[in-house]
């Protein structure tokens, strides 16, 4: 009686194992195709480009708080230093980037700088897979807000 109980337990675990696997880290990622996110998660598409809507420079003690806003929510594995460059030069690898809840707004910090600048922004996804066009924001300085008029096509530019 024992032996057969066992016996179907085991039978049992080693189905149990073999179709539901521990960890979905052991299947391999799906291949990005227009229409999914870089999860394999189907997205539907969007009519507009995926793009930068405002920008706010905000001077804190030594440093720059630069927050960008987004028209869609932000793939946050694209944010990377080498994407975004202040005056034509990325910014440093170790700058921490943080994220909105609904990864509609990207934030970091900056040395102080006193004359303007401009910051460039290339190769960012949106959670869908639209990749930024390049965006150039050239004029920027402490204690602004930029915010891109679709009407006029350009920057305005407010302050604090």
């Amino acid at each position: 009686m024992k032996k057969t109980v066992l016996l179907f337990m085991q039978i049992f675990l080693l189905f149990v194992a073999v179709a539901f696997p521990l960890s979905a880290q052991t299947r391999p990622r799906p291949p990005f195709m227009p229409g999914m996110n870089f999860n394999g998660r189907k997205m539907p598409p969007r009519s507009e480009n995926f793009s930068v809507i405002g920008l706010k420079v905000k001077d804190t003690d030594y440093f720059l708080t630069i927050s960008i806003f987004f028209n869609d929510a932000v793939d946050s594995n694209s944010v990377k230093a080498k994407h975004i460059m202040i005056n034509g030069m990325p910014v440093r690898e170790e700058t921490e980037f943080l994220f909105s809840r609904n990864r509609h707004m990207v934030r970091f910090s900056i040395p102080m700088m006193h004359e303007p600048f401009s910051l460039t922004l290339t190769n960012i996804h949106s959670f869908d897979g639209r990749i930024i066009n390049p965006t150039e924001i050239p004029g920027l300085e402490p204690n602004s807000f930029c915010k891109f008029s679709r009407q006029e096509r350009t920057w305005q530019r407010f302050s604090l």
